[in-house]
């Protein structure tokens, strides 16, 4: 029993340690954001019964804006790091990462008054043995106020939020609207490109305000 009790300390110490940060990266410890602390998330993302680790890097001789960033990912079942570049948002700012359900979320913010932001929800698809883009929120903002999207993946379902100020009462309006739109196929990692952002946020394009 102690040798087991041992053993269950020691895992997720040995399970991080399987995790390499490569040259010249660090892990973010605050978010650039709104400064609040950031951990790496030790969970059993892929249910393998082993820990994962997810974690955000960057490389630390360069300033945030001009420095490389990743989302990384180490899958025990795989024995392999996963990287979701940053590049692919424009992004530089990131929130510090949830886990729920087994579901990470991972929202990052592009640089510039436009303060456009994309919400990516990941999952691993047990049936292919992969991580699986499940959901995307795209949002930004507006001359004369904010736009929210929610897209589920799975369902095709989708959310256009819109807020702004309206000259006629002279106060800040709120409007939504819901469509669907289903994906060709399901989306993966691998898959990942400014191209296929750039698609998934023009969801829903026809409700926003300009």
């Amino acid at each position: 029993m102690k040798i087991y009790f041992f053993f269950i300390l020691l895992l997720p110490y040995y399970c991080s340690s399987q995790l390499k940060i490569p040259k010249g990266f660090s892990e973010f410890k605050e978010s650039p954001s709104n400064g609040k602390e950031m951990k790496r998330i030790v969970a059993d993302f892929d249910k393998d019964k082993k820990e994962d680790v997810i974690t955000v890097i960057y490389q630390s001789d360069y300033q945030l804006h001009a420095a490389k960033k990743y989302l990384i990912i180490y899958l025990s079942s795989k024995g392999k790091t996963f990287y979701i570049d940053f590049d692919v948002f424009n992004g530089v700012f990131v929130i510090p990462l949830k886990y729920k359900n087994d579901v990470l979320e991972f929202l990052v913010y592009q640089e510039g008054t436009g303060v456009y932001g994309h919400g990516l929800k990941l999952r691993f698809n047990q049936k292919v043995k992969d991580i699986q883009l499940i959901g995307y929120d795209y949002s930004y903002r507006t001359p004369g106020g904010h736009c929210n999207k929610t897209y589920n993946l799975l369902t095709g379902d989708y959310t256009v939020n819109n807020d702004f100020y309206s000259m006629k009462t002279d106060k800040t309006e709120f409007e939504s609207f819901k469509g669907n739109k289903k994906t060709v196929k399901s989306i993966f990692i691998k898959d990942f490109s400014s191209d296929l952002f750039a698609e998934l946020s023009s969801v829903g394009k026809k409700y926003e305000r300009e």
